[in-house]
C-alpha cells in the first residue's frame, strides 16, 4: 500500500480523510451470531470509512452456525471473511494464527486481535489509527488501546507482564511476523505478547519502545462487554480461568521463558536487517542463539536467548507469589476446597484474614486494632509464603463470595481436568509447538 504520509500536507486530519484504502485487518473467533451482529453494527456507526478495514471471523465447524453467520455477512457492507475451523478454548491461538497468516489480507499494515464483545470508545477510530503508521521507523510495534493504559507501567517480572496486560492491542503486521505470530501454547494473545514485550524492554540495544501509548483511548471499558457478562456468565468465566490456570504454570517454565526471549531477539535482529539494509539475509538459529545469515553466507549479530539460573529463580519467585485473580490460591488449596466442608472452612479463614489485611489500610482505627490486624496480616503472609502461593486479597476473597465459583470448582468438568493432568499435557504441548 502507499504510505499515507506522502499525501499529508497542512491539515493532517483532512488529508487522512482523503487518503483511503484498506490498511487494517481485524480478526477473532466467534461462537454466537447475535454477538457478532451487534459488534458489526458498532463498527458500522463508529468507523470513518468501511473500506479502511476487513473483518475475518473464525466460526465453529458445523453447518447450522455457518448458515447463520453467512446471513450476517450478506447483511453488512463491511468486507467480512468467514472461515470454519474446529477450535476450543485451549487451542484458540491456532485459529488466530490461521486468520493472521492465511486468511487475512497480507498487505494490511495493522492487525487487531479482537473479540465480538469489544467496543471502540472513539468515533472515527480508523482515522485515529492512520496517524500511527510509521510511528516506529522499522514498523515493528503495537499500540496500547485500553483505558487501563493511560500511563505506562514498569513490569518487574514476566508474571507482572502477564497479569497486567492492559491492552486490546493494535499490532503492526510486521511486528507479528517478526515474532512468528501468536504463541500457540497460550490460551490468549494479550498476556503472551506482554511477556514477549517484557524481554524487548530489557534489551538495551534496541533503540525503540515497541509498545506505543495512544493518547486517544481506543477501547471503551464502559461499552465493552465484560467477559463475566457474556454467554455463560460468571460460572463460564470462572471455569475458563480455572482451567487456564493448569496451563499457567507451564508459561513460566524455563523453556517457555526462553521462547518469549527468543521472540524478542527476533524483533531486534529484524531491526538490524532493516537498519543495515541487508539484502537476501535470514535469521537462523545456532543452539540457543539467533543470528543473521547474510547473502554471502557470513554469520553476524549473534544474540543469545537463554535464561540463566539467577533469572530463572527470580521469575519463579514472582510466579509463585504473584497475583493471578486468586486462582493460584485456589489451585494450591484445591485438596481442601474440593470438599463442601473444606470450602466452608477455607472461606471462613480467607474472610477472617482479609478483613484484618484490609483494616491495616484504614487510618481511622486505633493503635491496638492496627497492631492486632498487623499481626494477622503477617500471619497470613507467612502461611501463604510457606505454601508458595499468592497472598490473600480481595480477589481471593471474591472467589469465595457467592456460589458461582463453588459450583464450578465442584463440577465434573474440573474433576475431569485434574484426572487428565492438564499441567503435564501443557508441558507436552509447549515441547511440541516450540522450536528448541
Amino acid at each position: 500500500m502507499n504510505n499515507f504520509l506522502d499525501s499529508v500536507k497542512e491539515n493532517p486530519l483532512e488529508d487522512l480523510k482523503i487518503f483511503s484504502g484498506k490498511f487494517i485487518s481485524i480478526g477473532f473467533l466467534s461462537k454466537y451470531p447475535e454477538m457478532l451482529k451487534k459488534y458489526i453494527g458498532h463498527l458500522e456507526i463508529t468507523c470513518y470509512d468501511k473500506r479502511n478495514f476487513e473483518l475475518i471471523v473464525a466460526i465453529p465447524d458445523n453447518d447450522k452456525e455457518h448458515d447463520l453467520f453467512l446471513k450476517i455477512s450478506e447483511e453488512t457492507s463491511i468486507e467480512l471473511k468467514i472461515v470454519r475451523i474446529s477450535f476450543e478454548f485451549l487451542n484458540a491461538m491456532k485459529g488466530w494464527n490461521l486468520i493472521l497468516k492465511e486468511v487475512s489480507d497480507q498487505n494490511t499494515y495493522f492487525y487487531i486481535g479482537h473479540s465480538d464483545r469489544c467496543r471502540f470508545s472513539s468515533k472515527n477510530w480508523d482515522l485515529i489509527l492512520k496517524q500511527y503508521i510509521n510511528t516506529v521507523p522499522d514498523d515493528m510495534f503495537f499500540l496500547r488501546g485500553s483505558n487501563f493504559s493511560k500511563h505506562m507501567k514498569f513490569r518487574n517480572s514476566v508474571q507482572e507482564a502477564y497479569y497486567y496486560p492492559e491492552q486490546w492491542a493494535v499490532y503492526t503486521r510486521k511486528y507479528l511476523e517478526a515474532i512468528e505470530g501468536f504463541p500457540e501454547f497460550h490460551t490468549g494473545h494479550d498476556g503472551a505478547l506482554e511477556m514477549i514485550q517484557y524481554f524487548i524492554n530489557k534489551n538495551t540495544k534496541d533503540p525503540y519502545r515497541r509498545d506505543i501509548l495512544m493518547p486517544n483511548i481506543m477501547h471503551s471499558d464502559i461499552k465493552t462487554i465484560p467477559s463475566k457478562d457474556t454467554t455463560g456468565g460468571k460460572e463460564r468465566f470462572y471455569e475458563r480461568y480455572y482451567i487456564n490456570n493448569f496451563f499457567y504454570k507451564s508459561y513460566f517454565s524455563k523453556k517457555a521463558l526462553e521462547v518469549y526471549n527468543k521472540y524478542s531477539k527476533n524483533i531486534f535482529l529484524n531491526h538490524i536487517i532493516w537498519l543495515k539494509k541487508f539484502k537476501n539475509s535470514q535469521i537462523i538459529q545456532i543452539k540457543k542463539k539467533l543470528a543473521i545469515k547474510l547473502e554471502d553466507g557470513k554469520i553476524t549479530h549473534k544474540e543469545s536467548y537463554s535464561i540463566n539460573f539467577v533469572e530463572l529463580i527470580k521469575e519463579k519467585i514472582f510466579y509463585l507469589y504473584g497475583i493471578n485473580h486468586g486462582f493460584n490460591f485456589a489451585h494450591r488449596f484445591y485438596f481442601i476446597i474440593k470438599y463442601d466442608y473444606g470450602f466452608f472452612i477455607m472461606k471462613k479463614i480467607v474472610f477472617f484474614f482479609n478483613s484484618h489485611i484490609q483494616r491495616t489500610k484504614d487510618p481511622s482505627i486505633s493503635k491496638y486494632e492496627f497492631l492486632l490486624s498487623s499481626f494477622y496480616k503477617l500471619l497470613a503472609k507467612t502461611l501463604t509464603t510457606l505454601f508458595f502461593t499468592e497472598p490473600i486479597s480481595n480477589e481471593v476473597e471474591g472467589l469465595f463470595r457467592g456460589t458461582e465459583f463453588k459450583r464450578v470448582l465442584h463440577s465434573e468438568k474440573i474433576k475431569e481436568a485434574y484426572k487428565k493432568n492438564l499441567y503435564k499435557k501443557s508441558l507436552e504441548q509447549i515441547s511440541s509447538e516450540t522450536k528448541n
